[in-house]
């Protein structure tokens, strides 16, 4: 998953194996000419679907890729009848958090050290 190498260092790579085969229709690919160009990885949670990762490849970001997974997941989210749908996002990340407020998202929360540098998360959610 080298796009997420190029994103995240948090996760482990063969996890995102097991997210596909137990979330097949929740894991998103956006490819062109047979090249990965960016994911999406979304997990039922109860009455909320989360998002678990989202990722551009480098080059290809501002591109529109990264609104049509997030949006193609939120529908796939809506015609599953959930309620709501959320996701964590660093602090730190003023672009991410820009583009998930472009979408509709508000702050919901904090989780505080959330990540492994002990940088807190903003939890995020949109109703659906």
């Amino acid at each position: 998953m080298e796009i997420e190498k190029e994103a995240f260092s948090e996760h482990n790579p063969y996890l995102y194996m097991q997210f596909y085969e137990s979330n097949a229709d929740t894991f998103l690919v956006a490819s062109y000419r047979g090249n990965i160009l960016g994911f999406v990885v979304g997990l039922q949670l109860s009455d909320l679907g989360k998002i678990f990762s989202i990722s551009v490849r480098k080059g290809y970001r501002g591109m529109g890729i990264g609104g049509m997974l997030l949006e193609s997941l939120i529908r796939i989210f809506h015609e599953m009848g959930l309620s709501g749908v959320c996701l964590e996002v660093r602090e730190s990340n003023y672009r991410a958090r820009r583009f998930y407020e472009r979408h509709g998202f508000i702050q919901i929360g904090l989780r505080q050290n959330y990540y492994n540098d002990g940088e807190n998360a903003l939890l995020l959610g949109r109703i659906l």
